[in-house]
């Protein structure tokens, strides 16, 4: 394993990164002159945290015929996504799981700062909705288990010679670097946030001493599952990495809780029956209990320093959210106090 890159940490490169949004059409121009890719309509464009830097973006259009979707990607990772495809691809071993077809790359252009990626649009529906129901989350756990057993059991990224311990101490100096720039003054942030903060960090770096990492598709989030016919497409292969046991059980939920301000007028005891219908399954792992809830801690924890801090603070449940995941952190770190 010792040949093998070392993993992307795409949230480290916030502070170094250069936002698409000033250069974003002039790429799009190189590259339908590059591949013969004719755009049609924007999907989206990824910015961290909220922020208004720009790191990837996808259109849909046409490529040869085929109707597909180009990422251009305007941070360079150590591993192009284009290499963790076919790396999946090579290693996968579910025949239910599946990346998404991969029709084209260009690679890094050191110039324009962008690498693009055409890949297969994917004719699908989501396998989670906002809000969601027992039977989804069901089915996203049943997913979640093919993928355990199948699809990651040959890594092709280096695990980190950083510890666990190590890792998750430089990982929070980064997030709260990052959220005080984004967000210096947000209106739902109190004075015992960091204090609470560091004190889950001091919780993560003690317990996790003798712990070794998985490895896992670190973003293995309900918006990155899209069922084709009876595959799964698995998106966001960008992400696959090491991380600390259980980081890949909680993940979907995590984000998942953070999206439901989506849904108009949804209110706080909605939230909460939403919120068990994940923790109901995740409870439920025979995966050791305090490997789940140092899992959840860290979430809890992260979500605090900024993910939480990343909804609209205009919509009214927002602050809701934020309130829970201070409760939430302060209920987890009492179970290692």
């Amino acid at each position: 394993m010792t040949n093998l890159p070392k993993q992307n940490e795409i949230s480290h490169a916030f502070t170094r990164a250069k936002s698409l949004a000033d250069r974003e059409k002039k790429i799009l121009q190189d590259i339908t002159q590059n591949t013969g890719f004719i755009p049609e309509r924007l999907v989206n464009r990824s910015s961290w945290w909220g922020s208004s830097k720009v790191g990837a973006v996808h259109y849909r259009g046409t490529y040869q015929g085929k109707n597909v979707i180009l990422k251009i990607q305007g941070v360079k990772p150590n591993i192009s996504e284009a290499t963790m495809i076919q790396s999946f691809v090579k290693n996968n071993h579910s025949l239910i799981i599946r990346p998404p077809h991969l029709y084209q790359h260009l690679a890094w252009n050191s110039d324009q700062e962008y690498e693009a990626l055409i890949m297969e649009d994917i004719p699908s529906s989501p396998l989670i909705t906002l809000p969601t129901t027992l039977s989804q989350v069901d089915n996203f756990f049943e997913i979640y288990h093919e993928y355990r057993q199948n699809c990651r059991q040959q890594p092709w990224v280096k695990k980190p010679s950083q510890s666990i311990s190590d890792s998750i101490k430089d990982n929070f100096v980064r997030w709260r670097e990052s959220s005080l720039k984004i967000y210096p003054t947000h209106p739902f942030r109190q004075k015992e946030d960091f204090q609470l903060i560091d004190q889950a960090v001091q919780i993560l770096s003690r317990e996790y001493q003798h712990i070794d990492y998985e490895f896992v598709h670190g973003h293995f989030s309900y918006t990155d599952l899209y069922q084709s016919g009876r595959q799964i497409i698995l998106l966001s292969n960008l992400y696959w990495s090491w991380r600390p046991p259980g980081y890949d059980t909680v993940f979907a939920y995590h984000w998942f809780m953070y999206h439901l301000p989506q849904v108009s007028d949804i209110t706080p005891a909605q939230i909460e029956s939403q919120r068990q219908l994940w923790l109901s399954h995740i409870n439920s792992f025979s995966t050791s209990k305090k490997l789940l809830n140092l899992a959840l801690l860290e979430r809890a924890a992260a979500g605090l320093n900024l993910d939480a801090l990343s909804i609209d603070p205009k919509i009214k449940i927002s602050q809701y959210l934020v309130d829970s995941t201070r409760d939430n952190l302060k209920q987890l770190l009492q179970q290692f106090s």
